[in-house]
């Protein structure tokens, strides 16, 4: 799921850069901070399931650090760098197609199979 997402990444950056008269580099920072965000959350669950003690406190400290930082930056680019909200919604909206995607291909799996 994680290589989906960095497919998806490299395209939508492309296609970024191909409009950044129109949005494109806010297009480009959601596209970004969506996947950042995307990938260290798969990096820690990983690391969190061979933790039997605390790990419920340790996931919530990472999901609050990342809340954190990931509002800390869309304050700091929708206010000082005067981001286009639609586009940089759309660049942080890639981390839902992509779950949405590698779920319909699950459940297409397992009807195929039934």
């Amino acid at each position: 799921m994680v290589r989906n997402q960095l497919y998806l990444s490299g395209l939508g950056i492309v296609l970024g850069f191909l409009s950044w008269q129109y949005g494109g580099r806010d297009l480009n920072i959601g596209i970004v901070l969506g996947t950042l965000n995307f990938y260290f959350l798969a990096k820690f669950v990983q690391e969190v399931i061979y933790v039997q003690r605390g790990a419920l406190a340790a996931l919530l400290f990472h999901f609050y650090l990342r809340l954190l930082g990931t509002g800390v930056a869309l304050f700091y680019v929708i206010v000082y760098l005067k981001a286009n909200i639609i586009a940089l919604l759309c660049g942080l909206s890639l981390v839902v197609i992509n779950v949405m995607w590698y779920g319909a291909k699950l459940v297409s799996k397992k009807f195929k199979e039934a």
